[in-house]
């Protein structure tokens, strides 16, 4: 099986090119070129450019700092918007913020506090006081 790399067209669309097929690797001001016998290809440099080649693989923009794995997302913290890897998480768990306009993406793996009732045994009908 032949390793590949996710690229870009020149149209700027995501593509998987075989390394087999790579002739040339070519620097430019703009990023690296690589070529095969019958295509060019770039390499992403944005943020912007990796979700287009990664948004298939679970990646979602949450911030305008990061793009996230989702597929490893366990748990959301509303009250200081940060998504975190593990569940539960602590003061050392890795995380990714997320922004106001993306909340909506992790807010259904927000942890609900559940509340504690107390209940008290209710008085029969023939207690007396």
């Amino acid at each position: 099986m032949s390793e590949q790399i996710r690229l870009l067209d020149r149209d700027g669309n995501s593509c998987i090119v075989n390394l087999n097929d790579l002739i040339a690797i070519k620097p430019t001001s703009d990023g690296p070129e690589f070529h095969t016998k019958d295509c060019m290809y770039f390499y992403p440099t944005t943020l912007d450019e990796l979700l287009i080649v990664f948004k298939d693989l679970g990646f979602e923009r949450l911030d305008r700092t990061n793009l996230v794995n989702m597929n490893h997302v366990q748990a959301y913290d509303p009250k200081a918007r940060k998504v975190y890897f593990e569940n539960p998480w602590s003061k050392d768990s890795q995380f990714a913020t997320v922004s106001e306009a993306n909340k909506s993406k992790v807010e259904h793996l927000a942890k609900e506090d559940k509340p504690q009732y107390n209940t008290f045994p209710k008085p029969s009908l023939l207690w007396k006081k």
